[in-house]
């Protein structure tokens, strides 16, 4: 799944146009490709369409559906259920942390956050993601 020349693709899935846009320019500016979703539906279309990212980065609090809703989605999902999400919020309870990573989020950085920590954590979670399609023998 990821060769050398496999360019990584990252479904955002963030309400704020803002924080959208930068993160977005932050994933092209590291190689990445990105699909875009603005809100839960848009998250649930990209979901269904079965063109598959290597990554999700999600923000919980989403119009029409929430965080925790599209992570059961997506581990629902045949083709989606070993994609690595990494939740992006705002929201700082512990558990709301525990409530993310029991549901199937693979990592949680609160916002805001810092773009080389964030790269950091996306560069291991793809790795850790990819070392498990290894076999092992």
């Amino acid at each position: 799944m990821h060769d050398a020349h496999h360019r990584p693709t990252a479904l955002v899935i963030e309400d704020h146009e803002h924080l959208a846009f930068l993160l977005s320019y932050m994933l092209k500016r590291e190689g990445f490709g990105v699909i875009a979703a603005k809100n839960g539906r848009e998250a649930a279309e990209a979901i269904a369409s079965g063109n598959v990212p290597d990554i999700v980065l999600m923000d919980l609090m989403l119009p029409y559906l929430n965080g925790f809703e599209l992570i059961g989605l997506i581990r629902a999902h045949p083709a989606w259920k070993r994609v690595p999400i990494i939740v992006l919020s705002a929201r700082t309870q512990e558990q709301d942390v525990v409530n993310a990573l029991k549901a199937g989020a693979n990592d949680f950085v609160r916002k805001p956050y810092q773009p080389g920590e964030l790269m950091a954590r996306i560069r291991r979670t793809l790795r850790d993601a990819s070392d498990e399609l290894e076999p092992v023998f």
